[in-house]
């Protein structure tokens, strides 16, 4: 069972657990609570965004030592850290005030409207290198909650909350790099899974409607640095497709065009190795970071 699969599974078991305990509890006035969430987040990306400078400083480093060359256009992709993510949540009151939470979502940070472009030319020729990076994961949470009356607002009308938990993320990595010379050209992908824990904390406000429906904002923390990715590599040069799988690594790697070294991530079946490689070790892919979110909760 692959981990994605595994972590529906368990959520799916949570929600009919606290539904049974919300059941077995009206007697004593327990409450039900869902929450649904959306917004934007900064993550930190870990080695996919030391492999994506990589890419951009062999751009720049080539235009250095490449006598006659010019940078006729660079649209360097907005910082890859940022993303958005969804929450969804139920909660079970314990008292009026403390709960306890279940709850899933999905989060992806990576670079934004489109591919980073370089061209680089000369009278004569044209140089391009695109590249993304992107990673993602879609966590299975358990956490406390406790909300609290506002001091400022009428009783009832406005209240805050905190939480905090323990997650099971299973998340993705995506590295793409396409490189083209007059007629020539190259496309490498990797693609990664892993699973991993993460922590996550937060503070919100809601602002009451009705006794059952209000609006919501948050402020979120999370972390969660993955490793142990395993996926594929495709390799398409000029129609000519080569492909691997295994793990995948970290390393840094020497340019021929330039002699300088880089950082970069790569899926390969063995550690890499070479006189062009050096400092290899497996990849982490950090989705820690903070998000800032508006929805909605209902109240049972």
């Amino acid at each position: 069972m692959n981990s994605l699969k595994r972590a529906i599974l368990i959520f799916g078991m949570s929600v009919f657990s606290l539904f049974f305990l919300y059941s077995a509890g009206q007697g004593q006035g327990l409450k039900l609570g869902f929450k649904f969430t959306a917004g934007i987040n900064y993550q930190l990306l870990g080695d996919g965004d030391a492999n994506l400078r990589g890419l951009q400083l062999h751009t720049a480093d080539f235009i250095n030592v490449n006598s006659g060359y010019t940078l006729e256009q660079s649209v360097i992709p907005l910082v890859a850290h940022f993303g958005y993510e969804f929450d969804a949540d139920v909660i079970l009151f314990l008292t009026p005030q403390f709960g306890i939470s279940l709850g899933t979502g999905y989060v992806r940070g990576g670079t934004l409207f489109g591919s980073g472009y370089q061209r680089v030319t000369t009278a004569s020729t044209e140089e391009t290198w695109s590249f993304d990076v992107a990673a993602s994961a879609t966590p299975i949470k358990v956490g406390v909650y406790y909300t609290f009356s506002s001091v400022f607002v009428a009783k009832g009308k406005k209240s805050s909350y905190l939480f905090a938990g323990i997650g099971l993320y299973s998340a993705k990595y995506s590295s793409f790099e396409k490189y083209t010379h007059q007629t020539y050209w190259e496309n490498f992908l990797d693609t990664a899974k892993a699973s991993g824990i993460g922590f996550f904390a937060g503070f919100g406000g809601e602002s009451w409607i009705n006794p059952h429906f209000a609006t919501i904002y948050e402020i979120s923390g999370r972390y969660a640095n993955i490793g142990g990715f395993t996926g594929n590599r495709q390799i398409n040069n000029n129609g000519t497709m080569f492909s691997d799988s295994g793990k995948l690594y970290f390393f840094e790697w020497q340019a021929s065009n330039t002699g300088n070294w880089y950082p970069g991530t790569e899926v390969s079946a063995d550690v890499p190795s070479g006189s062009n490689r050096r400092n290899a070790r497996e990849a982490k892919i950090d989705l820690s970071g903070v998000g800032f979110k508006f929805g909605i909760k209902i109240n049972f």
